[in-house]
C-alpha cells in the first residue's frame, strides 16, 4: 500500500528555515529520503511517540507525522534538528 505524504504549511516553512541557517541541502535532501520512507510504511518506519503522533530521524533532521489510515495518507507535522 502507498501512502500520500504531505506536508503541513508550517512544517514546510520550518524545514526551510532549517536549509537556509545551516546553509546546506543536507536537510532538504533529508526530508526527501523521509517521505520516500514513509510512503511505504509510516508505522514501521517510525517511531510512536503518543496520541497518534510519530517521529522519523534523517540526519541532519528529525520529522513529526501523524498517519490516517483511513485515508492511507500521512501528515508531516514538524521537523527539528537532531
Amino acid at each position: 500500500m502507498t501512502y500520500d505524504v504531505e506536508f503541513s504549511l508550517e512544517a514546510a516553512a520550518e524545514l526551510l528555515r532549517i536549509a537556509g541557517v545551516g546553509g546546506s541541502k543536507a536537510a532538504i535532501r533529508a526530508a526527501d529520503s523521509i517521505r520516500r520512507r514513509l510512503e511505504s510504511d509510516p508505522e514501521g518506519h517510525g517511531n510512536f511517540l503518543s496520541e497518534g503522533l510519530y517521529y522519523i530521524d534523517e540526519e541532519p533532521i528529525r520529522a513529526f507525522f501523524l498517519i490516517d489510515e483511513e485515508s492511507t495518507s500521512v501528515e508531516i507535522t514538524d521537523f527539528r534538528i537532531l
